[in-house]
């Protein structure tokens, strides 16, 4: 009991609690600019947990993931689609390196990229309730795999807190109260 308790409060995990901290805020900001930012915080927390833990996959699309919250937080500016085109490359190039340079499990690396190429999609529209579908059909349930796989509790825990709080902001935000820009 001790050992497992020592696992779950390790500095390693600490940092997996920290980007759950910015993913459960994130869905409940009314603004998307301010979505943007937190899950920005939530890619770089994760993104160094999974370094450590050894899952590049899950480091490697971290990144980029931060890279998409600075590109959508920047609002209209960036809202050309070859924005989009850079960010799903940078993904599927992420997955493919995780796989072929780093030994990733081909699986994990194939369903970390459908979470975040999907993701990003929905993200694109900058639509309130097609992100918050996104993130509770789709991205959740496929993190969640990888985050069993290489015991990140603090992803376990996000991902289970990010579909309870898309289905808050359902209930808070209802049908009017989501920004569409």
């Amino acid at each position: 009991m001790i050992e497992f308790l020592a696992k779950t409060f390790s500095p390693i995990q600490l940092i997996g609690y920290a980007g759950m901290l910015c993913a459960l805020i994130s869905y409940q900001c009314k603004k998307n600019r301010s979505y943007f930012l937190f899950q920005m915080g939530c890619g770089i927390a994760f993104t160094l947990q999974f370094a450590l833990l050894g899952s590049f996959a899950g480091m490697l699309l971290n990144i980029f993931s931060v890279l998409r919250g600075i590109i959508f937080a920047l609002g209209e500016r960036c809202k050309k689609i070859v924005y989009l085109l850079i960010m799903e490359v940078c993904f599927a190039a992420s997955s493919l390196i995780s796989v072929f340079i780093f030994d990733e499990v081909i699986w994990i690396a194939l369903l970390l990229f459908i979470a975040q190429a999907g993701g990003t999609l929905a993200m694109w529209t900058r639509d309130g309730k097609i992100i918050r579908r996104a993130q509770l059909f789709l991205i959740s349930p496929l993190w969640i795999v990888n985050n069993v796989y290489y015991f990140s509790v603090g992803g376990i825990l996000c991902e289970v807190f990010n579909m309870l709080s898309v289905i808050v902001s359902f209930i808070r935000f209802r049908k009017t109260g989501y920004d569409k820009g």
